[in-house]
Formats: structure tokens, C-alpha cells, sequence
């Protein structure tokens, strides 16, 4: 009698045991995210940001784990994308024209020459018309806008010659990112032969000789190694490039309201520490690279000017693309 009273209480601890486990693993959150960039990146930098304040703020009980590269679609950006719709992808960072293969509205973003400085970029990132706009596109597409920040400015690098004005493009094989707009400013405004190729495969590219050069912000130039391979670096900053987070629709619904909050007040604090390590890291990325090797050839606004003017074509271009009250927002209503 006495041994059935004991196994009846050791199977009630244990039934306690398993229910007290299974309860912990249910409140458990992972959230899958990832980013097109290498290890060490801006962007891997700032989403180890995220997942360090998410963790801390939630006590450990939603972890982060980061995958980069586009680790979770074998590289292949527009892929990223379609998982992130389906829920298997929970956040992804990536440049907002990535997003283009399934809105045309999203090549907005690489318009050349949208914005003078980093100031005006950051305005535009921080505008709640800009915001409530993106989003709606995002929300079209089952995924939620988490925010925007700076990038740094896309600059030409190749392993030929310095470029100073756009002829020095013509006939020259670039790397762009899959994405139409790029391969419309480079052929058919500068005459240059674009390749569109996902990033992880760049610097083998560059390597071979299979691309002369490629273009992509200074601290990614850097974080990628491509000084190895491109002698050449030109800032004609042409492109003031953003990052967009979203997270799937799906995803978010799963979680709590707190929880949500939790998240959207985490992004927006590591966006921001993104802006301000590349505000405060920029300059002396390119002062490595020259210590490096790398011939940087600052362009002058006169030289800028050229550029813009050969370009400013696409403008009226895209505006049968995009659609005029998305011109206008990027262009000047975001001010407001």
C-alpha cells in the first residue's frame, strides 16, 4: 500500500514537473531576423543592437537569433521577402528597394540625388508622413514597417581608374543590386553596364574580374573587404541609402500586445544606434581605407552637379512607375 501511495506521488511531482516545463517553453519567444549584410556590418552591428535591448527588456524570455547574409533564403534577396510574408523570416533589415519586386513604390528609395546631406536623409527616415505611407505598403504585403534609418551614402568603387564625371562609367561592368532603377541609371544614363548579382556573391566577382566595380555605402565597402579587391573609390554620394525593417504580419499577431510594443520601442532605439555609430564612424572608415591602400576621390558639389543633371531624367521616368503623390512625399511633401 505504502509503495503505490509513493509511485502515485512521484508521478504527480513528475506530471507537475513536465506541465511547469512545458508552460516555461510556451512563453519562450524566438524570433527568427535577418539582414542581407556581412558579419560585423551596420546592419549586423545594429541587430545585435536589438537583440541585446529586446533580450534585456523582456528578462530573457524573447531571444533573438540572427541570421546574415540573407541566411534563411540562401542569399537570394527577393526570396527574404517571400519568406518574411509567410511568417518564417520574423524580421528582416534590408535596403527598402529590395522590396520592389513586389511594389514598384518601394524604388523610390533609390532615386539619385533625393537628398543633399545626411540631415536631409534623416528627416525624411524620421517624417510620420513618410512612416504611415511605408507602412500601408508594408501592411499590402502582410508585414509591418518597424522602422528606418541611414545607411550612409552609396558610393562607386571599381579596380580601373577614379570616376570624376559620368563618361568615365561608359562601358564599365557594375555591380547593382537586382532591382530595375539601378539598372536603368547606370545604362541608360551613364552608359555603364550593370550586373545585377546578389551580394553575397560580390566580392568572388570582383575577385575574378568578372565585375570592374560595384556600389554600396563606405561602411559596407569596408565590412565586406572589397579593398582587397577595388583600388578605386568614389564619392559622388548619389544615393543616400535608408534600411527598413519589417517584421512579418503573422509574426506580430502571434505575440502580445506588450510584447509587440516590446519590440517596436526596441527596433526604434537600435535604429537609432545605428544612426549615430555611422554619424560618429564614417569618417574614419574612409580614412582606414586610404591608410589601406584605397585611392578615395571625393567629388566636388560641382562634379555632384554633373552627375545629377545627367541623371534627372529617371525622375519623370519613375513617376509613371510610382505614381506622382509618391514623388512628391520623397521629394518635398515629407518636409511638412
Amino acid at each position: 500500500m505504502i509503495s503505490k501511495i509513493i509511485s502515485f506521488c512521484c508521478i504527480a511531482l513528475l506530471s507537475i514537473f513536465i506541465s511547469g516545463c512545458g508552460t516555461s517553453n510556451q512563453d519562450k519567444i524566438v524570433l527568427k531576423m535577418t539582414h542581407t549584410q556581412n558579419p560585423g556590418s551596420i546592419s549586423d552591428l545594429t541587430a545585435q543592437h536589438f537583440k541585446k535591448l529586446l533580450e534585456e527588456k523582456s528578462n530573457g524570455r524573447i531571444t533573438v537569433d540572427i541570421f546574415s547574409n540573407c541566411g534563411l533564403s540562401g542569399g537570394d534577396l527577393t526570396k527574404a521577402i517571400e519568406l518574411v510574408q509567410a511568417g518564417n523570416i520574423d524580421i528582416h533589415s534590408c535596403a527598402p528597394a529590395n522590396i520592389a519586386n513586389y511594389d514598384k513604390r518601394f524604388y523610390s528609395f533609390w532615386l539619385p540625388y533625393l537628398f543633399s546631406n545626411q540631415e536631409e536623409l534623416l528627416q525624411f527616415c524620421a517624417s510620420p508622413k513618410v512612416h504611415k505611407e511605408v507602412n500601408n505598403w508594408c501592411n499590402d504585403l502582410e508585414m509591418e514597417m518597424l522602422g528606418l534609418n541611414n545607411a550612409g551614402a552609396r558610393q562607386i568603387s571599381n579596380s580601373k581608374k577614379p570616376i570624376e564625371v559620368p563618361d568615365d562609367l561608359y562601358g564599365m561592368n557594375i555591380r547593382v543590386p537586382g532591382a530595375n532603377i539601378f539598372i536603368n541609371l547606370y545604362r541608360d544614363y551613364f552608359k555603364a553596364n550593370p550586373t545585377a548579382m546578389d551580394f553575397s556573391e560580390v566580392y568572388t566577382a570582383l575577385q575574378q574580374g568578372t565585375i570592374d566595380g560595384q556600389e554600396n555605402p563606405v561602411a559596407v565597402f569596408q565590412s565586406s573587404k572589397f579593398d582587397e579587391v577595388q583600388k578605386y573609390l568614389t564619392l559622388w554620394d548619389g544615393v543616400y541609402d535608408t534600411t527598413i525593417w519589417v517584421m512579418s504580419s503573422a509574426s506580430l499577431e502571434k505575440l502580445s500586445p506588450e510584447d509587440q510594443e516590446i519590440v517596436r520601442i526596441c527596433a526604434n532605439e537600435a535604429l537609432e544606434w545605428g544612426n549615430n555609430y555611422l554619424a560618429n564612424n564614417e569618417a574614419k572608415i574612409i580614412e582606414d581605407l586610404k591608410a589601406d591602400g584605397v585611392e578615395v576621390n571625393q567629388l566636388t558639389p560641382e562634379q555632384k552637379a554633373v552627375f545629377k543633371e545627367k541623371s534627372a531624367g529617371i525622375y519623370e521616368e519613375y513617376r509613371q512607375i510610382v505614381g506622382d503623390n509618391v514623388i512628391d512625399l520623397f521629394t518635398k511633401d515629407y518636409k511638412e
